[in-house]
């Protein structure tokens, strides 16, 4: 009879275990989700800077930098996404 309820807290015990790791996983998730945003901006950031310099050592025309920066309306997209969940 001691072995079964030593079995029953074993089970207890993994399955307490069990609920805390998915809790950890899911609070690393969202950690990793917000890492992934900002290395995905400061790498949008370094390209934007990287087009910039590019751009004045050109000597590239005011209209053809913006006409540049607003190609990818992806980006504009993404950037208005956030603002509104925020």
């Amino acid at each position: 009879m001691e072995d079964k309820e030593q079995t029953i807290i074993s089970i207890t015990d993994i399955i307490e275990l069990k609920v805390k790791r998915e809790l950890e996983l899911q609070d690393y998730e969202r950690q990793l989700n917000e890492l992934q945003k900002k290395k995905y901006w400061l790498e949008k950031e370094i390209q934007m800077a990287t087009f910039i310099i590019a751009a004045v050592r050109k000597e590239i025309t005011t209209k053809d930098l913006v006409k540049e920066i607003t190609k990818d309306q992806s980006l504009l997209d993404i950037y208005y996404q956030e603002d509104k969940t925020e």
